[in-house]
């Protein structure tokens, strides 16, 4: 591999940095890694675990994602490995032993947000931001699939959390960088990299840290990552917000639990010739207690909670009925816990793309449910479910006509392999399918 100018030189004095060995580790394939979804017990492709990572793997080869019905219904997650070293931080956290409010301020296509939603107490709240408007669909997208019910997704500018002042125990910032820790994965990256870029990328990502450290609690963690090599952007970027006063915190983790990984004084070095994995870089850092302010419960959310008859119909729909609170926005209900409607309060006035599941719209006294809520772990075991082959299932991912061994008028769950895939409605001598247009498998 040919690297850009002055790339080299511009490593030279990293920590941990082998030029030979780094080089050479660039003429190798990149490895690839799946993260499985705790909530859906899909069947295990490999049992090469990723040592830093519960619930991930590396595959012996890279199939082609796209023609499993499974990657589609949201059993797993493509990600790279070395970014997965989010999952150890957050459990040596303790994110899954208690409630926290958590944001992940740059969050699109989702890696980062589906682990998060993966590794965090089941009362605890997500918030999964993407800047960047073009890009939130897929973000959205990813965590439908995921299917985790305290998730917020929305798009905004990290300066405009201003009501959600001290609000967050964790911060995730996987920062825009100059991209150079995934060369080897995407070679299109080499012609972006210059040195100017990469100040570029330095003075935007303090800017976003600058902006956003108001929104986290005295005592709360903020996890900085890029998957850039440059200092510039990953230890001088840590140690101007600890001459700020916060605390460097990654003593949290020792030295023996990360064989291969390059400690630094400011954080964690991954480089593609120490471990199975791309460049990355990772920091933990402490906000120092001070004296807490009031946090702005924001205005009224635009919502209507639903009837006691709305209720009754969604009713049957669900397990653990009584463990949420039902509520209509733009015709659609959605199912929130106690603890998400709470959190919504002091969001109230952000652009909010997603809360909660959606679980449908009421018509005439039904229920026409949402792809949403098939995808969810929330649904009524009662619900009657078709399976399919996997050569049947991609063809109910194309949205082409299958034939279905179902007499039973009415809704049902399409599945493979027990993991569902979504909705079909039976009609007397034929079927409607409900799989999302814009999701639908154009290959």
């Amino acid at each position: 591999m040919s690297f850009p100018p002055g790339f080299i030189a511009n490593l030279q004095h990293n920590i941990g940095f082998d030029k030979a060995a780094f080089v050479a580790s660039h003429d190798e394939v990149a490895p690839v890694s799946i993260r499985y979804n705790p909530l859906k017990s899909a069947k295990r492709l490999s049992d090469d675990p990723v040592p830093w990572c519960e619930n991930a793997c590396y595959l012996a080869e890279r199939p082609l994602f796209v023609y499993d019905p499974l990657f589609h219904a949201g059993a797993y997650y493509v990600q790279e490995a070395s970014s997965m070293f989010l999952d150890f931080i957050l459990r040596k956290l303790d994110a899954d032993k208690k409630p926290l409010r958590i944001l992940d301020l740059c969050a699109a296509p989702g890696g980062k947000s589906t682990l998060i939603a993966g590794a965090m107490h089941e009362e605890s709240i997500l918030f999964s931001n993407e800047v960047i408007k073009t890009r939130a669909p897929i973000l959205r997208e990813n965590l439908t699939k995921w299917g985790k019910e305290n998730v917020v997704v929305l798009s905004q500018d990290p300066a405009t959390f201003t009501g959600m002042q001290e609000y967050f125990d964790i911060i995730v910032v996987d920062a825009p960088c100059s991209g150079s820790g995934l060369f080897r994965k995407e070679p299109a990256a080499i012609a972006e990299w210059s040195e100017e870029n990469v100040i570029t990328c330095s003075k935007r990502q303090q800017r976003i840290l600058t902006d956003i450290l108001p929104a986290l609690k005295p005592g709360g963690f903020l996890i900085y990552a890029t998957c850039s090599y440059s200092m510039e952007e990953d230890e001088h970027v840590v140690s101007h917000f600890i001459e700020q006063g916060l605390t460097n915190r990654n003593d949290i983790i020792s030295s023996i639990e990360t064989q291969g990984i390059i400690s630094t004084a400011l954080g964690y070095r991954f480089y593609p010739d120490k471990i199975r994995g791309e460049g990355f870089f990772i920091s933990i850092l402490q906000k120092n207690n001070a004296e807490e302010l009031a946090i702005s419960k924001g205005k009224q959310l635009n919502y209507q909670l639903a009837s006691s008859e709305e209720r009754e119909i969604i009713r049957p729909w669900l397990k653990n009925f009584d463990k949420f609170i039902f509520v209509k926005h733009n015709n659609v209900f959605f199912a929130w816990t106690k603890q998400l409607q709470e959190a919504l309060k002091a969001a109230s006035g952000l652009n909010i793309l997603q809360a909660g599941i959606a679980i449908g719209e009421i018509k005439q006294g039904s229920l026409i449910p949402h792809h949403a809520l098939a995808m969810s772990n929330i649904i009524s075991d009662n619900i009657p479910r078709i399976a399919l082959s996997k050569s049947e299932a991609l063809e109910y991912l194309r949205k082409n006509n299958i034939e279905l061994n179902s007499s039973e008028p009415g809704w049902h769950i399409i599945t493979y392999e027990n993991i569902a895939l979504g909705w079909v409605k039976m009609i007397p001598g034929r079927h409607n399918n409900y799989y999302p247009t814009e999701w639908r498998l154009r290959k």
